[in-house]
């Protein structure tokens, strides 16, 4: 994933974010930011059985959220490894491509222990596409919280996509992608580019 060659600074502590960005207990909402949910919601007045499975599934998906969260808090890569699937696709903000839940487990429990330790995911905005009775689009807006910290600093801030799929009923992660929201990267560049090794005025 690429963490060990972005771990300076608060910047490692985007990497990650993905779908495990806390749902619930994990992580408390940054202040001045409520989160918001834009999960599908059943329409008013009768309810069919199609509006009884989604509710089910995304009940489900909250829960695989859950599980995510829960393990990177507790630093176990093996659990959190075990929400994708067996081929799924991890692409984090440096372009670092692992590929398998099991080459996911063993690469996050690297990290959870090194730069990761002590951290917690944290969703600001979520949105939640049920394309079809398997198959779920998810976009997510949010930070990693360093030990004891309540408030999303700009420079973890990210956004994220996740394709979900449901299979023998059991809901997992089957792609991800992280990216760090505009602005961060622009600004690390240009305080890279102004120190004395690049030839520019020394940044503060």
């Amino acid at each position: 994933m690429g963490i060990h060659r972005f771990a300076r600074g608060a910047a490692c502590l985007a990497v990650m974010g993905g779908l495990g960005m806390a749902l619930g207990g994990a992580a408390m909402p940054a202040a001045g930011v409520a989160p918001t949910g834009g999960a599908l919601s059943a329409p008013s007045g009768s309810r069919s059985a199609g509006t009884d499975r989604a509710d089910t599934d995304l009940a489900a998906l909250a829960q695989l959220w859950n599980r995510q969260a829960d393990a990177w808090a507790k630093g176990d890569g093996n659990a959190y490894g075990a929400t994708y699937t067996k081929d799924a696709d991890f692409v984090n903000v440096t372009g670092e491509h692992l590929r398998g839940g099991p080459e996911i487990a063993v690469a996050f429990q690297g990290y959870l222990n090194a730069q990761l330790k002590n951290t917690r995911i944290h969703t600001l905005e979520e949105k939640i596409q049920l394309l079809s009775p398997t198959l779920a689009f998810i976009v997510r807006k949010g930070c990693v919280f360093s030990d004891t910290a309540k408030v999303c600093r700009p420079n973890t801030l990210s956004m994220n996509t996740s394709i979900v799929v449901k299979d023998s009923g059991r809901w997992l992660v089957r792609s991800f992608h992280n990216t760090l929201i505009a602005g961060w990267v622009e600004q690390r560049a240009a305080k890279k580019s102004a120190s004395p090794a690049a030839g520019g005025l020394p940044s503060r």
